[in-house]
Formats: C-alpha cells, structure tokens, sequence
C-alpha cells in the first residue's frame, strides 16, 4: 500500500494570506488616490505659450496674486520660491494674499513660520508688500484679528493704491450680509479715478470648481455692484484651481486657489469659462495706464495661462 505524500496546510493558507494583502493594498491605494494623491499637482503645459508682451520702455507696476496657500506644504514652498526667481526677474511690489493665508484656522500667532515666513523668505527679504484678503479658514476663533494685525489690515475691508491700479479688498465671507460692506464698495468703486480697478477677494462670484454651487448670493448682490462700478477685473480663491472666464458684462473674472493647499476637480462648468487647469501656481500682472497683462505661473516657472487687457 502506497503512503500518500504529506499536505502543507501552511502554504495554502500563505497563498491566501498573499491574495488577501494584495487585495488590501489595492483598496488602500484607490483609498489614498481619492482621499489624498488626486490632490496633488500633475499638470505640465504641453508647449511654451506665446504671451503679449508690454512695449519695451513702458516702465510697467508688477504684482503677483494667489490663493488658498498657508498650510505649509512642499508645495507651497516650491511656489514661493518660483515667487523669488521671479522677483529677480521681473521685480514686483505688492503680494495679493486672496484668503486662506494661514490653515486650518487662521491661527498666525502659532504658525506664522513655517506656514508663511518660510515659504515666502525670499519676497520678505525683497520688502514685497503683502495685501491680505480673510478667507473663510482665517476666521476661527478669534485668529481673523490676529491675521489683520500681522498683515496690517486697516479693517476687514479696505483700499490700496499702487500706481494706476486701484485695489479694493473684501471679506466675502459676510459680504452678501453686511449692507454696511456693500455700500463701502460701492462708493469706493465709484469715487475712484484709478486707470484700472480690481477687486480682490476670498470667495469667487463665478466658478467650475467644488464651491461653484456656493457663488448665488455674491452673484446676486457683489456682481451689480462690480459691473455698475466698471470694475476691471475680480480676484477669487476658495476653489483650489486656476479658472479664467470671458468678460461677463464688462468684468472679468479669475480664479487663483493653487496657492499651495491640496487641489480640487472640477465640477459643473459655467457658462463663460475660458480655461481651466488643475495646478499649483500664482498670477503676475504687469499693468500701464493703457494695458494689463496676466500670467499664471507653476510651481516650475512654466506660464499656463496668460491674457492681456487693453484701454484706449
């Protein structure tokens, strides 16, 4: 009679063991994609673009705007130092801070370093003013006072002039229900004689992006206000994204939330909407009476998206 060879219950069970973590670590990775990675930042422009330049001699004011950026990322720190290299390059005078400036609760006093000074190093060595907007994460418990202190913000709301630009900053986070706010804008915006008026804000009137749903109420009671004013253009976070749209009776409109946090997908897209692009990056303007030029810029130094506004 012919013995029958042994079994080895532990290989089989060490066969199981292998299906069931590499099923795990497939559920894990979709877990982490979805969560976490799809956040992050892929986007490389397939070909330089060609961007209108200003005449040479024109002597332009620069400055640069971005949003959605103080949580002290590897992202962030990239992106600013791309702000330095350009200072170098092209030297600007003001930072547009458009919300969001210190993560998760605006509390500055206790991460103003690592989530803002060192990121920025080089433009606060190069004594770049820095013109803050609230955000909706700078406004808890209390931080709103400390963010408007270290940025010295006159008030929550208020008006900056840099050469031909008049800039006039908001607290979109109450703007829909402050009449007090409203009518502050609306007498500033048409008091003003500056060649160029650009509002700068946290929360967007137009957008593709995860808030897009959130933008009614600005629409109903910011947007106559910018477009009876013959506001130039308005400056948004919120959304982490870069999105430009058309003019929509005479204003134009961008999104900058790639300032350094995690990114978002876009949604719905609006009617309008010019280009959209899921990427880290900060806008810089060079302005004249008579022009305006924008180009986005990665975290690389690569322009994304430029545009070029012209007045008789």
């Amino acid at each position: 009679m012919t013995a029958s060879p042994p079994r080895h219950p532990e290989g089989k069970n060490a066969k199981k063991w292998f299906i069931g973590l590499s099923l795990l670590g497939i559920v894990l990775g979709f877990v982490a994609w979805a969560v976490f990675w799809r956040g992050f930042d892929f986007y490389r422009p397939s070909q330089p673009l060609h961007c209108d330049e200003l005449p040479e001699g024109s002597n332009p004011h620069r400055f640069i705007a971005f949003g959605d950026f103080g949580e002290g990322t590897l992202f962030q720190g990239a992106l600013g130092a791309q702000m330095a290299k350009t200072h170098q390059q092209s030297p600007f005078d003001i930072a547009l801070l458009l919300g969001d400036n210190i993560y998760p609760d605006g509390d500055i006093k206790r991460l103003a370093k690592s989530n803002f000074e060192n990121p920025y190093s080089g433009l606060i060595q190069k004594n770049v003013r820095f013109v803050a907007a609230i955000g909706d994460h700078d406004d808890h418990k209390g931080h709103q006072i400390d963010e408007m202190a270290y940025f010295h913000m006159p008030k929550e709301y208020y008006k900056v002039s840099d050469g031909p630009v008049d800039f006039f900053i908001l607290n979109t986070t109450f703007f829909v229900r402050s009449p007090e706010q409203q009518a502050w804008l609306a007498k500033a915006l048409a008091e003003s004689h500056a060649r160029w008026k650009i509002v700068a804000a946290h929360h967007p009137v137009y957008s593709s992006g995860r808030h897009g749903h959130q933008t009614a109420g600005l629409r109903k009671v910011l947007e106559p206000i910018l477009v009876k004013s013959h506001a130039d253009l308005y400056l948004a976070g919120h959304d982490h994204d870069y999105e430009r749209f058309e003019p929509i009776q005479g204003v134009n409109y961008i999104i900058s939330g790639g300032g350094g946090s995690y990114l978002y997908d876009f949604k719905k897209v609006m009617p309008h909407s010019l280009v959209r692009i899921k990427t880290i990056h900060f806008l810089l303007f060079a302005v004249t009476d008579k022009d305006l030029t924008m180009q986005a810029i990665n975290r690389y130094g690569e322009v994304v998206d430029c545009a070029h506004w012209h007045k008789n």
